[in-house]
């Protein structure tokens, strides 16, 4: 049986589109059934579009939930709320980019990229997974690559990681500048807790121990921002890939947000994540033990990092590496691609109506 979703179409013009949640932007045109699964994919025959409140499963909140409060429509998004509370559906939020959602009402169910796993108030809380092409498909000729395990480590990273001490000394001003302009509430977005490149060279750092073979490609400027034009993201972009196939581990560590792209495209392409946790949330976290499946490190425990990478290395024999990528790559087929993470969500939210 098909999950029915409202949405409140009385706020929603053509142009404000892009902001939709995505159940939304499926079903808010003219396409048959079949031009949606070309378009977004098989997940769609999970999900049937209620024009009334009353006769739906859930409610989806119209925008993401970031498109209220950068344009001061929050109340529109509490009025939403209050409607479903008064028909006694499921209120669902999706909210995208790099900024926490803080709501100022409790018990909706939230699925967010960069949210904090501490936060609390909410009936259920969950990341959404940052969506991407088969990246097996697209570069490895459709043939998932396996390494065998070596003696030591092969850990990996490319991406935005080198400053100087100038360029680290104003980014920590230009954090703090944000972070009090937030708490003043001259602005609506939040600030980082800590300057974020200059903890991603700490981490670097970390685990440039013997014992550890680094493949590192520390890049002073993230890749999207590049000048150059889209040829030069794209060698930029082909490097990156390179750079994780060619390496047993990679590190996974937030950015600007409380989330790593990286940690999907790692998976996406069998290879094994190294968590660095700043209090991050995860997809379905409460029933997938990530912690059990590639190392996790705790922020706390950064000193200790190396040392932790090399007992999990140590414990795995050559069949157990390999098999190891295997399940990080179904990890990703499974949960992290929009088929597998709307499926999991429609499984998640039946059994919410039932409670």
């Amino acid at each position: 049986m098909k999950l029915k979703f409202y949405s409140n179409k009385g706020n929603y013009l053509t142009e404000q589109r892009y902001h939709l949640n995505t159940p939304a932007k499926a079903f808010w045109n003219e396409r048959s059934q079949q031009e949606r699964r070309e378009v977004y994919g098989n997940w769609v025959d999970l999900f049937e579009y209620e024009a009334e409140i009353n006769k739906t499963d859930m409610c989806l909140l119209t925008f993401q939930w970031s498109y209220y409060v950068q344009h001061d429509r929050v109340p529109e998004a509490e009025e939403e709320v209050r409607a479903a509370r008064k028909a006694g559906k499921p209120m669902v939020v999706f909210s995208g980019g790099d900024y926490p959602a803080r709501m100022p009402f409790e018990g909706v169910i939230l699925f967010e990229s960069a949210g904090y796993f501490s936060d609390l108030g909410y009936r259920y809380h969950s990341a959404i997974p940052t969506f991407l092409s088969d990246y097996v498909e697209e570069y490895c000729g459709g043939q998932l690559q396996l390494r065998g395990k070596r003696a030591q480590p092969v850990v990996g990273f490319c991406g935005q990681a080198s400053t100087s001490v100038a360029q680290d000394a104003w980014r920590s001003l230009r954090r703090l500048q944000r972070d009090l302009q937030y708490r003043l509430d001259f602005s609506k977005l939040e600030a980082p807790p800590f300057e974020t490149t200059s903890f991603r060279k700490r981490v670097l750092r970390a685990f440039e121990k013997p014992g550890i073979q680094t493949n590192f490609i520390p890049r002073r400027q993230y890749q999207a921002g590049k000048a150059g034009g889209m040829s030069a993201q794209s060698r930029e972009k082909l490097d990156f890939v390179n750079n994780v196939l060619n390496s047993d581990y990679t590190l996974c560590m937030r950015g600007g947000g409380n989330y790593s792209v990286r940690f999907y495209e790692t998976l996406n392409l069998g290879r094994i994540p190294v968590f660095i946790d700043t209090d991050c949330l995860l997809p379905f976290q409460d029933e997938i033990d990530y912690k059990a499946i590639f190392p996790w490190i705790d922020m706390k425990d950064l000193p200790q990092a190396a040392d932790i990478l090399m007992e999990f290395h140590s414990k795995l024999s050559n069949d157990e590496f390999r098999a190891l990528q295997v399940t990080c790559r179904s990890l990703w087929l499974e949960h992290m691609t929009a088929d597998g993470f709307y499926r999991d969500f429609a499984s998640r939210l039946k059994r919410i109506r039932e409670l």
